[in-house]
């Protein structure tokens, strides 16, 4: 577990490591932290448009690789395809890992090799878990 912000170039930098290692990355919108889910979700629709095509799926879920919710609790999880176009729209959202935090962006990122998650972060708590030879891969990079 890694509480660093990773910022700016390093962030950029961090992204394109993981777009290297990584085939798909997803995030989250809490159901709880939406008080109008239709325009909610209206909001990312048109946050992701021009990834859509990137979209494997959306899942309704209670867990995830850093949370849990309560039993009555469920996000979205959206899953897309890391490719060279996801990964700049990942660095053209925003500058910093820790910088997707609702209600401006989705939270939650998380990076998968097929089933394995890579790096999954919890940008509102300040943390992020990350595996430890990708860590060690952009450290000396």
């Amino acid at each position: 577990m890694v509480t660093e912000n990773i910022q700016g170039q390093r962030y950029q930098q961090l992204i394109e490591l993981l777009e290297r290692r990584c085939n798909r990355f997803a995030f989250v919108e809490n159901r709880q932290l939406m008080d109008d889910e239709e325009m909610r979700l209206a909001i990312v629709d048109e946050l992701i448009v021009d990834i859509k095509d990137q979209l494997i799926e959306r899942k309704i879920q209670r867990e995830w690789e850093t949370t849990t919710l309560g039993e009555a609790n469920t996000a979205y999880v959206y899953y897309f395809l890391l490719s060279k176009v996801t990964a700049q729209f990942l660095k053209q959202q925003s500058n910093s890992l820790f910088g997707w935090l609702t209600p401006e962006l989705p939270e939650y990122l998380m990076f998968y090799q097929d089933d394995q998650c890579l790096l999954a972060a919890c940008s509102h708590e300040g943390f992020f878990m990350v595996d430890e030879k990708v860590w060690d891969s952009f450290l000396l990079g």
